[in-house]
């Protein structure tokens, strides 16, 4: 058995000071566990299922229909797009709105915040993520921590950002989006840009996962194929996203991308694709869809995608554009658990996850 190793200036009295605090931290995360257990023990299926899923609203303000099916269903989260931005003011209003909609666990409000190609607030204090790339660390650090900042200051929960794509080519569908085109660079700027964001109230999520650097197809439309071999995809294409994981990010978002060498299936809708996020990068937060309307996945239905995504593991499931109603999604996967269809622990794991995340216990 190992001594222990005490630093000769450390008192007694300091010691038991710094086992009480370490102590304290694990009772209280102790506590949180047990809260977010009793959270979902006391949900319905439904309810449970309605957990899994992010939905759009219509207009720059809540309108009485959206507001009803919010209070009614209370899903994870909703996602805000182009259409939902006037101005400053009424987005912090809609954001406020959506909140309210389920006073005791709100709605997480999301929304995808580059900078550049892809924006939502007009005043974002941070560059798109090429001109990030040309700065030191610690720059993209303080430009990524005024971000969050200020969609924190419009009351946003979630931003799915940063890309932790490379953009090999220049003809890559994430050249415009992506940090540069070198694996190792990328790979140091998602971890400033991580460090910037930590503790700012606001949970971010790195996309797309396995990486949609290689292809020039765009999955809003199509759905691209990544062609390459295991060692090359490891060193390079997942460089980023390992990185990321070690730094704790909570949320992956998973690309409409198929990988030959893995599955036939996008690697949204892939069991696979979830194992290596889970088993080789040892992630072990909330796995989310990219959005599940999207061209790519065009040849199945709403409902056969939501079986296939919640089949492959992903805990989150992504809308912005969808054929169904939302309660028609949610009422189906509640009956795919309720027949036996699906195994009821299998919604419960990721409505953990989601309310760990949440609720700030997921580190």
């Amino acid at each position: 058995m190992t001594r222990p190793v005490f630093e000769p200036g450390l008192s007694r009295r300091a010691l038991v000071g710094v086992c009480g605090l370490l102590l304290t931290r694990s009772q209280r995360a102790r506590a949180q566990e047990s809260g977010v257990d009793a959270l979902a023990a006391a949900m319905t299926s439904r309810e449970r299922a309605a957990r899994m899923f992010m939905f759009p609203v219509s207009g720059t303000v809540l309108s009485a229909e959206d507001e009803a099916w919010l209070r009614t269903l209370k899903p994870a989260g909703v996602i805000l797009v182009g259409d939902n931005f006037g101005t400053p003011e009424e987005a912090r209003a809609l954001v406020t709105a959506i909140h309210a909609t389920n006073p005791k666990l709100p709605p997480l409000v999301a929304l995808d915040q580059e900078g550049g190609i892809v924006s939502r607030i007009a005043d974002d204090p941070a560059p798109d993520a090429p001109t990030m790339g040309q700065l030191p660390a610690t720059e993209i650090s303080a430009l990524a921590r005024a971000r969050a900042e200020k969609l924190a200051a419009y009351g946003f929960d979630v931003n799915f950002a940063p890309v932790a794509d490379v953009a090999f080519r220049p003809d890559s569908f994430m050249a415009g989006r992506a940090f540069g085109d070198d694996p190792q660079v990328v790979a140091e700027d998602v971890a400033a840009y991580l460090a910037g964001v930590d503790d700012t109230g606001v949970l971010h999520g790195v996309k797309h996962f396995p990486g949609h650097g290689r292809v020039s197809a765009d999955s809003h439309e199509a759905l691209p194929v990544l062609e390459v071999d295991a060692a090359t995809w490891w060193e390079e294409d997942a460089l980023p996203f390992r990185v990321a994981v070690e730094a704790g990010v909570p949320m992956v978002m998973l690309a409409h991308l198929a990988v030959p060498s893995w599955d036939e299936l996008p690697a949204s809708l892939s069991p696979k694709s979830v194992r290596v996020l889970r088993q080789d990068l040892g992630f072990t937060g909330v796995v989310v869809t990219d959005d599940l309307g999207m061209g790519a996945l065009a040849a199945w239905t709403s409902f056969e995608i939501v079986d296939l995504a919640v089949a492959a593991g992903n805990d989150l499931l992504l809308f912005v554009v969808t054929n169904a109603e939302p309660e028609a999604l949610v009422d189906h996967l509640a009956a795919r658990v309720d027949s036996g269809d699906i195994p009821p622990e299998r919604v419960a794991a990721s409505v953990a996850r989601l309310l760990r995340m949440q609720l700030g216990t997921h580190r």
